[in-house]
C-alpha cells in the first residue's frame, strides 16, 4: 500500500473626496492581500462533517508519509488527488476526540467516511465494534514542533525533479519553484510529490509554499539530495493558536455491518 511515484506531466507556468476614496480602496486592498498570504493568521474552525469512521491496517499510504501511530485516509473524493495529504483532521467519537495526520486515500470509502489507524479508531471507539458515527472537520493551523521540511525523490536529477514538503500542517495549495528569476508552479501528484518534470538543473533550489488558507513561505537551499529530509526553520505559520478540536457529540452510533474482526480491508 506504499505511495506511488508521480508520472512525469507538462509543467506549468478627481479632487480631495476622490483621493479620499481611493486611499480607503488602497488600504482595503493592502488588508486583504495581507491577510490572503498569511499575516496574522488566524485559527478558524472548518465546517464538521457527520459521517462514519473505521480502521485499518497499514503503514505509509499513497501520500508517501507516515503519520506515526495517528492517522487516517480519505475518500477518493476528499483526497482529490493528494490535496488532503499532510494536513489533520479532528475526529469525534462516542469516546472523545483523536487528531490525526491524512496519509493515504481510501478508493472504497463513501463521501463522510474516514478510515482511521487502529490506535486513533480506540481513542474514540470501541475496536471491537469496528465501525462508528463520528464528527470530523480538517484542523486549521495545527501546532506543529518542526519547521518546513522537503524530501527529493531518489530518482531525481538535473533533468527531472520531483519533491515532497513535509510538516505545513494545512494542506497545501501550491509549491512554486525560482528558476530564471521568475516562479515556476510544480505539478501535484497524486503521491504528495510535486513535479518539475523538465527539471530544475542541480540547485540548490529556492522553492515557495502556499497552502489552501493563503498563507505562504519561501525556503532558500533545497539541495538535489535525492532520498534526504532537509529540514529548516521556516515555518507557514508563526504564533497562531490551533482551532479547539471538534465539541459536537455524534449522532448515538446503529449497528452496521462489519467486515472479517471488523476491520475494513483496503483495495
Amino acid at each position: 500500500m506504499g505511495g506511488r511515484h508521480a508520472k512525469r506531466t507538462t509543467w506549468r507556468r478627481r479632487g480631495m473626496a476622490g483621493t479620499t476614496v481611493l486611499a480607503a480602496l488602497a488600504v482595503t486592498v493592502w488588508v486583504v492581500s495581507f491577510l490572503r498570504h498569511g499575516g496574522c493568521a488566524a485559527a478558524e474552525a472548518d465546517p464538521a462533517v457527520t459521517g462514519r469512521a473505521m480502521y485499518y491496517q497499514g503503514a505509509d499510504g499513497h501520500c508517501s508519509i507516515s503519520g506515526g501511530e495517528l492517522y487516517a485516509s480519505v475518500s477518493s473524493g476528499e483526497y482529490a488527488g493528494s490535496r488532503l495529504c499532510g494536513g489533520y483532521l479532528d475526529v469525534t467519537g462516542p469516546r472523545g476526540t483523536v487528531r490525526v495526520q491524512v496519509v493515504d486515500s481510501c478508493p472504497s470509502c463513501r463521501s463522510g467516511e474516514v478510515d482511521l489507524s487502529r490506535a486513533a479508531f480506540a481513542r474514540i471507539a470501541d475496536p471491537g465494534a469496528g465501525v462508528t458515527e463520528v464528527v470530523y472537520r480538517t484542523v486549521r493551523n495545527p501546532e506543529l514542533t518542526r519547521g518546513l521540511a522537503f524530501r527529493v525523490h531518489k530518482g531525481s536529477t538535473a533533468g527531472w525533479l520531483a519533491l515532497q514538503v513535509i510538516d505545513h500542517g494545512n494542506p497545501l495549495s501550491e509549491v512554486e519553484l525560482l528558476r530564471d528569476d521568475e516562479w515556476h508552479a510544480l505539478d501535484r501528484g497524486s503521491d504528495g510529490y510535486w513535479v518539475a518534470p523538465r527539471g530544475a538543473g542541480d540547485g540548490p533550489f529556492q522553492l515557495r509554499v502556499s497552502d489552501v488558507h493563503g498563507q505562504r513561505a519561501t525556503v532558500k537551499g533545497v539541495g538535489l539530495a535525492p532520498g534526504r529530509v532537509q529540514r529548516t526553520a521556516v515555518r507557514l505559520y508563526e504564533g497562531a493558536k490551533a482551532a479547539e478540536p471538534v465539541t459536537a457529540s455524534p449522532p448515538a452510533p446503529r449497528p452496521l455491518p462489519l467486515s472479517a474482526e471488523g476491520v475494513r480491508r483496503r483495495c
